[in-house]
C-alpha cells in the first residue's frame, strides 16, 4: 500500500523568478493613486527598476501633468477623487499613453472596477494584493510594444 503523504496547510508563495533588464533609456511614467502608502510603494518599486516616475494623487492632476510633457505609460489607482481611474483611463484611450489600472483588490467590487477599467480602454488591469511581479511584466510587456498598442494593434 502507498505512504500518505500530509500536505501542510499553508503553502508558501512562491519567489519572485521575473528579473527584467534595467531599460538603457528610462521610461516615462505616470503614476495616479489615491492612498499615499500604496502610490509610495508602486513609485519605489518602479523607480528601482529603472523608470523614470511622476506621482499625483487624482485624475485631474494626471492630465495636467499628460499636458504638461509626454509619457510613456499611465499606471492608475481606479477609486480617486475629481476624476477617477476610469474617466482617466477613457480619457487616455482617446488621446494619450496606454494605461494600466490598479484596485485595491480582496473584495468582488474591484473586479467589476478592474473589468470596466479594461472596457473603458486600460491596456491590463491588475489589484494591489498581487504578486508585484505581475504588475513589472504588464509594464515592460506594454512599453516594448508602445506603438502597436496605442495604434490599437494589440488591444
Amino acid at each position: 500500500m502507498g505512504k500518505v503523504i500530509a500536505l501542510p496547510h499553508r503553502t508558501r508563495r512562491r519567489r519572485s523568478v521575473y528579473r527584467p533588464a534595467r531599460p538603457s533609456c528610462p521610461h516615462h511614467v505616470l503614476l495616479a493613486y489615491a492612498g499615499k502608502g500604496k502610490r509610495d510603494y508602486l513609485a519605489a518599486f518602479l523607480a528601482g527598476r529603472g523608470h523614470d516616475v511622476t506621482t499625483c494623487s487624482n485624475g485631474r492632476q494626471a492630465l495636467d501633468h499628460l499636458a504638461a510633457r509626454p509619457f510613456d505609460l499611465v499606471v492608475t489607482g481606479i477609486l480617486m477623487p475629481h476624476l477617477d481611474g476610469l474617466e482617466l483611463v477613457r480619457a487616455l484611450r482617446r488621446r494619450g499613453p496606454p494605461a494600466i489600472a490598479v484596485a485595491e483588490g480582496g473584495h468582488w467590487m474591484y473586479a467589476i472596477y478592474l473589468r470596466n477599467a479594461a472596457l473603458c480602454g486600460a491596456v491590463a488591469t491588475h489589484t494591489f494584493c498581487e504578486a508585484a511581479d505581475d504588475l513589472l511584466a504588464s509594464v515592460d510587456w506594454i512599453l516594448k510594444r508602445r506603438d502597436d498598442v496605442i495604434e490599437g494593434v494589440v488591444w
